[in-house]
Parts: structure tokens; sequence; C-alpha cells
């Protein structure tokens, strides 16, 4: 095509002036998204949730394990008359049984083993991974996202360097024609306004450069920005000189199967509703008896289980069944049961209306996609034709045949065609990546 014979030597004399600290990277689409994925701190912020909920797992699991729990303590207490009694009969002195001890002093460890639950362990665990499942899911998403954004941007600032090329083309153009009117008027074989329509071609060209030369810095700095890249660094754009186009999409039916089978999306709904589920068994378990097995060792001056009392240190220990049942609790578990089911059905609901938007995002992205490459084949051809009449025009204009309007116009014609050239490309590329992030890829 005809801007790619122009667009390669602006890259090599913009190669040329960029200043040798400045550092370059090549970058095509895949490239572009994969170092989004690694440059964003929204990727950081998303590996922080699928730790914290490895965590939230590592706990839920934990509840089956014995808790062992060590405590010690010291009190200082008030004096107190000391309680004697004679027991060993009259005459004898008396015993003290609770004596004047005003300091305290006690260490034990307590350990608890649940046995039974009511299934609360069970389904926390399984809580706690679905909650795993939505985290891992929803960084998936995460970097679906940002590869589909990258994608864009790319393909944003090839379209935009190819605009610069157009119009730097159409600058040329202009500035020939303009040499040619003057060349013209000094043989008397044109009129001023030849010259002066020609100098009014090449101002108008001039905004037109500035102009999208300008979006171009725009795009290029979005894209950096995105990439996480130096604002001095220089992005040669692998596809700049490139005229292919993307593949025609496969059969809709495949493509909303594989969509319902990867989109992170309906994955993080599938893990919710799973987990609501979850939490409504560990609310319901409440309503069942618990059963858990308790260990005590102690050792404490003085020690209360030995009588009487002496400010001498003694251990004693104990072990049992402890069993618990709440038998009413004024319909509260029933009620939060009930909310948690309700929030599950809804979240149902949710589920079905996101499976009707994902297949209507991928039909749609997949009639934008063959629309823009049945545009792609129009508007190459459209450019040939408007090369041809530029050309022609051209000739015509440089033995007197022709006017000077229909030169403009020729040139105009040339303009649209080849800017519409680049931006059907562009448009099926980006239809493409709309396409790969409807789908799941």
């Amino acid at each position: 095509m005809r801007f790619t014979r122009i667009l390669e030597p602006t890259l090599i004399i913009l190669a040329m002036t960029v200043p040798a600290a400045a550092q370059s990277v090549r970058l095509d689409a895949e490239t572009a998204a994969r170092m989004a994925v690694e440059a964003s701190t929204l990727t950081e912020a998303a590996a922080d949730r699928v730790l914290a909920s490895v965590s939230a797992v590592e706990a839920a699991d934990a509840a089956r394990m014995p808790v062992l729990t060590a405590a010690a303590g010291v009190a200082q207490l008030n004096g107190v008359p000391e309680f004697s009694a004679p027991l060993d009969g009259p005459g004898q002195p008396p015993t003290v049984i609770f004596p004047n001890i005003t300091t305290w002093y006690q260490a034990d460890l307590s350990l608890t083993q649940p046995l039974w639950t009511g299934g609360a362990i069970s389904a926390g665990r399984e809580a706690a991974r679905m909650d795993q499942d939505a985290a891992n899911w929803s960084a998936e998403r995460t970097a679906l996202d940002l590869r589909f954004h990258a994608r864009s941007s790319y393909w944003r600032a090839v379209a935009a360097a190819a605009a610069v090329e157009v119009a730097e083309a159409q600058r040329l153009r202009a500035a020939r024609l303009l040499d040619d009117s003057r060349a013209l008027r000094a043989a008397g074989m044109a009129v001023n306004a030849s010259v002066f329509a020609g100098e009014a071609r090449v101002a108008a060209a001039d905004v037109d450069l500035i102009r999208v030369q300008t979006e171009e810095r725009q795009t290029l700095a979005s894209l950096r920005s995105l990439l996480a890249l130096a604002p001095d660094t220089v992005i040669i754009l692998a596809d700049a000189r490139t005229s292919a186009v993307p593949s025609a999409p496969i059969g809709l039916s495949q493509l909303e199967a594989e969509a319902l089978a990867e989109r992170p999306d309906l994955k993080i709904a599938d893990a919710r509703i799973g987990g609501l589920g979850a939490r409504e068994r560990v609310v319901n378990a409440a309503r069942r008896p618990a059963v858990a097995l308790a260990g005590q060792w102690m050792v404490a001056r003085p020690n209360q289980r030995f009588l009487p009392l002496e400010d001498e240190w003694n251990n004693s220990w104990r072990v049992g069944v402890l069993a618990s049942w709440q038998l009413f609790d004024g319909n509260r578990t029933r009620a939060r049961a009930a909310t948690v089911h309700a929030e599950q059905d809804a979240a149902r609901g949710d589920r079905g209306e996101l499976e009707r938007r994902v297949k209507l995002e991928v039909e749609n992205s997949r009639l934008e996609l063959e629309a823009a490459l049945e545009a792609v084949s129009a508007a190459d051809a459209s450019q040939q034709a408007a090369a041809a009449w530029e050309e022609s025009s051209n000739e015509r204009y440089a033995v007197g045949l022709a006017p000077i309007s229909e030169m403009l116009d020729a040139q105009a014609d040339l303009t649209a065609a080849e800017v519409a050239q680049v931006r059907t490309r562009v448009t099926a590329w980006i239809a493409a990546a709309a396409l790969e992030w409807a789908v799941g890829r």
C-alpha cells in the first residue's frame, strides 16, 4: 500500500533523531498484552487477594485441629481472717482450713478437640475454597481485561501512526501541486487562483498533520502508561508496516460454548453461588448439637482442689466430653439461613443474566469482526481507485486538460481512501481483540 512506502523512511528519520539515552521497545499486540499484565498494580492486587484466600482456606482447615492454650496468672488479694477448726480433736491445735494467702499463682494448659459440629467445619471449609476459586478467577478476569486494553491501545497507536503517515503523504502531494501551479503560472499556463488554492491546500495539510501528530503522541503516551514504560521510551510498532488482517471467526455456536466454559465472570458467579450454599449450611449447623473433647492440666499456688488450702504448688488435671445444643434462639438462626438462601437464589438469577450478556457480547463481537473484514476489502478497492484517479488527474492537470479543482478533489478522495484503509484494518484487529475478550481468551 502507498502509505507503507512513506512510513518506513519516516520511522528511520525518527529513530535517527532520538537521543542516545532514550530506550526503545519493539512491540506487537501480544507483547503489549503480556507486558500490561506484568506491569499493572491491578495484577499485584489480584495476587494479594488470592494469597488472602489461601490463608482463609488454611484457617478453615485448621478448625478440625485441636486447640491448645497456655495461660498463666498472678493475683494479689486483700488479707482476710483465717478460718480454722479443731479437726484433730479436743486439746489439739486447730487446723487452718482457709489460710490468709494474699498472693495466688496459676498456670495451666487447656486442650479442646471438636468431635462433631453439625457440619459447620466441613461447610466452612467448602465456603473458604469457593472464595479461593472466586479470587483465582477474579485474577484471571483482571488479566483478561488488561490484555484487551493493551491490545486495543496498541492497535490505536498503529492507527495513529498510520494517520500521521497519510497526513504526511497528503502534505507532500499538496506541496508538489503548489510547486506545479507556480511553475505553470510562471509559464503563463495558470492563473493566480490556482496558486492560491494550492497554498490553501498546503496550509490545511499542515493543520491536519499537527492534529494527527498530537493524537499519535497521546496514544503512545497512553500505551506507555499502561505498560509502565518511561515517558522517553521509544515504541517501535511491529505492525506499523503490515497489511495483514485477522482471520475470519469460527462459528457462533462454538464461540458461545467456549465463552460459557472459559469466561472468568461466569466462573466467579458459580463460585459465589457455591459459597453461599456452604454458608447456609454453616448457619444451619448452629441448630444441631455440638460435641467436643476437653482436657486441662493446671498447676497453682494454692490449688483450690486441695483442701485445706496451702501456700504451696500443687497440680491437677481433668479430661471430659462437652456437649451443647441450642434449643431455642427466637428463630434467629432460621432467619439468617433464609437470608443466605435468598441471596443464593438472587445470585443464580444474576448468573443467568450474565450468561445472556456473555452470549450477546460474543455474537456482537463476531458480527463486528465480520463487518470489519468486509470493510477492509472495500477500503482497499476504494484506495486503488482513488490512487488511479489522483494519478490521472495529475497527468491531465500537467498538460492543461483538467482544472485545479479536479486535482484537489482527487487528492482529497485519495487521502480519505487511505485513512479508511488504515482505519478498517485497525478496526478489524480491535474487533478481533474484543472477540478474544468476549470468549475469555
